[in-house]
């Protein structure tokens, strides 16, 4: 066997050593590459801007109209059933044991007003759907038991108790009640019991306004 000189071999120990580093790159070259890291963004810190709605602007019933002899009507009793559904009389000057009376009502808590009844003093001419209101004078309380069933108290000589059953637009004495005598206050605890407060003390009805008698 013919002997290879250490030099050679020392070459060739030399190149396989190169060889072999190689293929070790190779495998390294051929490794599943790392996800780059992904930097999420932080949300932005401002508000988006929101448009606010203005709040509708509410009108006094009491300046849509002029007593007959060119004043200011003022306010007279009101009486609120529900957040935006309400009535309010406007009161007039005060004459010969009369007063003009106009009795507005609102859908929308006061945007919007609508004439329902007004007196008959001076003899206006009618106007379409507007009923009328006892001419007599002071106008003492106002309360509704729903949106149709309301009670009008007066203080005047005639009869002071009045009920509607359309709302406001047209309205009826209760007979019951001595003439003359003032109605201060009106209460019900439900459709059918109600209260009718006067100076000379309470009156009372159990069948919705239909009769009213002393309280016991």
């Amino acid at each position: 066997m013919t002997s290879i000189p250490a030099r050679l071999c020392f070459v060739l120990l030399t190149v396989a050593a190169v060889m072999l580093t190689a293929c070790n790159d190779d495998d390294e070259s051929t490794a599943t590459p790392t996800a780059p890291s992904v930097t999420t963004p932080a949300p932005s810190e401002t508000p988006a801007s929101v448009t606010e709605t203005p709040a509708p602007e509410l009108v006094d019933p009491c300046t849509l109209r002029d007593s007959l002899e060119g004043q200011p009507l003022v306010d007279g009793p009101w009486f609120v059933l529900e957040e935006a559904l309400g009535w309010q009389l406007c009161i007039g000057g005060a004459a010969a044991g009369s007063s003009e009376k106009y009795l507005f009502g609102t859908p929308d808590g006061g945007v919007t007003w609508t004439l329902l009844s007004m007196t008959t003093l001076g003899n206006p001419p009618p106007e379409p759907g507007v009923g009328e209101l006892p001419n007599g004078n002071a106008a003492e309380a106002l309360y509704f038991v729903d949106a149709d069933t309301g009670w009008l108290g007066l203080s005047s000589p005639g009869g002071n108790l009045f009920g509607t059953t359309d709302g406001g637009v047209s309205w009826t004495a209760a007979g019951d009640l001595p003439p003359g005598l003032p109605v201060t206050a009106i209460e019900f605890s439900d459709a059918e019991n109600g209260v009718a407060t006067t100076p000379e003390g309470d009156w009372t009805t159990s069948d919705g306004g239909a009769t009213w008698a002393p309280a016991p």
